[in-house]
């Protein structure tokens, strides 16, 4: 069930970074979505946001999902599933809506690779140890 709530959650922060993407291209629907912050440089930004959370959001719901089937703690997942998001929101919001904000973005980057690797390692400790 985590990674059904996590899978929904992350699906939102990804409409959200479109719509970003769409708004900074020019459409005038969005045009409201722009929050002063436009340019070639947002438009950059705001691209890497969306495709950062594309790259890194698959891979770590399929982890999460074979770690649930495999029946790890549900504390535990949620606890992962919180950092990962957690992290693809600060980098998200660092990278598709600011001009440029460091602590945010490493904290960010931080929060995404450390779920990443511990659900990476407790999987593969499940298969050396069985």
């Amino acid at each position: 069930m985590a990674t059904i709530l996590y899978s929904s959650l992350l699906g939102i922060v990804l409409v959200v970074l479109s719509i970003r993407v769409i708004a900074l291209r020019g459409n005038p629907a969005f045009a409201w979505f722009k929050f002063g912050y436009a340019g070639e440089n947002a438009l950059v930004r705001a691209v890497r946001a969306h495709g950062n959370l594309t790259e890194y959001a698959p891979t770590f719901l399929l982890i999460m999902l074979i770690a649930e089937q495999g029946g790890y703690s549900s504390f535990a997942l949620h606890c992962y599933g919180g950092t990962f998001l957690l992290g693809r929101l600060m980098h998200g919001i660092c990278f598709g809506f600011m001009e440029s904000n460091l602590p945010l973005r490493v904290a960010g980057t931080v929060f995404t690779l450390f779920p990443l690797l511990g659900l990476s390692l407790i999987l593969l400790g499940q298969y050396f140890g069985s």
